[in-house]
């Protein structure tokens, strides 16, 4: 009762030990090393890469790319390990409480060589940031899938910006049914205490949405627009860091690379598939635990929604 198994397995293990003794006991795969671990030289490298290349990136933008441009292939729960171990923080998603404590165990004095290169590369950062934030980018998201369906930079958010995505909607998805945005003189001419009524006064916007039949909602209330405003703090937090790494300094280049590499490659690892209910399928629960699931010959990764709740943990 105390081991937990049953007097067959119990017998069998008496009659091993009678037999060699401890060594009985000694699990077989005992020392050996793992077929999937990472060898010493890898590991080094990934914390290297981090701390020298990477080193304004997320654990999970980190980790992406890895695998898709330096041929390393590892799970996010490995590079996660082996920086935590290394006391590299993730800029910027790490916790406060987190930072604070790794901040203070790591404190210590550098040498000057070190000091220097870290000088220069923060200079590099610093320039990088500053041409982000001084030009604006607007998109939009699908509620339904979580797919960013539009996206485009411009020095300022004017009518030819919000062109050039409506545009980029209608060429690859079609005409949308409501467009969910803020209140801004492009979708609405006036504010809404000084706005007659009796006068169907419509922005160029507004009236190319009314000709297709796109409802436009406007609010102030970022909560109502939940899934944008988060996607801007992923966007802000990606962004920089993939234009300094591709090296680009000019806007066109910057929208060149936002249509044809940054959105395709946020919406194939972001989106959400949805199928109606009674669909037939086949689910496959691997050994680490992780779900998949199998419609008309397509595999699908799948991921638990996480539950609301009133009140925040914190």
């Amino acid at each position: 009762m105390k081991l937990g198994i049953p007097i067959r397995q119990l017998n069998r293990r008496i009659r091993q030990y009678q037999e060699k003794g401890k060594a009985a006991f000694i699990h077989g795969n005992y020392g050996r090393k793992p077929v999937n671990c990472l060898s010493t030289e890898i590991n080094n490298k990934i914390v290297t890469l981090y701390q020298t290349k990477y080193q304004d990136f997320n654990f999970m933008h980190f980790t992406q790319f890895l695998n898709e441009f330096e041929g390393i292939n590892v799970y996010y729960s490995t590079v996660y390990q082996l920086l935590s171990q290394a006391e590299v923080d993730s800029p910027p998603k790490i916790q406060k409480a987190t930072r604070r404590d790794r901040t203070k165990a790591k404190y210590r004095l550098k040498h000057p060589e070190a000091a220097k290169t870290e000088t220069e590369q923060t200079a590099d950062l610093s320039l990088v940031h500053k041409y982000v934030s001084s030009i604006l980018g607007t998109y939009h998201i699908n509620n339904a899938t979580g797919v960013i369906v539009d996206a485009w930079f411009a020095w300022q958010e004017t009518l030819e910006g919000y062109y050039h995505v409506f545009y980029q909607i209608l060429e690859n998805y079609g005409i949308p049914y409501r467009f969910k945005t803020d209140n801004r003189t492009v979708f609405n001419y006036n504010s809404s205490n000084k706005k007659d009524d009796t006068m169907d006064v419509l922005t160029r916007l507004g009236y190319a949405c009314k000709q297709l039949g796109t409802e436009i909602v406007i609010t102030s209330v970022s909560q109502v627009k939940g899934m944008v405003e988060r996607a801007n703090q992923t966007f802000q937090g990606r962004l920089k860091q993939e234009f300094r790494i591709a090296q680009i300094n000019d806007i066109e280049t910057a929208n060149d690379y936002l249509l044809n590499t940054f959105v395709p490659d946020f919406n194939e690892n972001n989106n959400l598939v949805c199928f109606n209910n009674h669909t037939k399928c086949l689910v496959i629960e691997a050994f680490d635990k992780q779900r998949f699931i199998t419609v008309d010959d397509e595999i699908y990764f799948m991921r638990e929604i996480p539950k609301n709740v009133k009140y925040s943990p914190d």
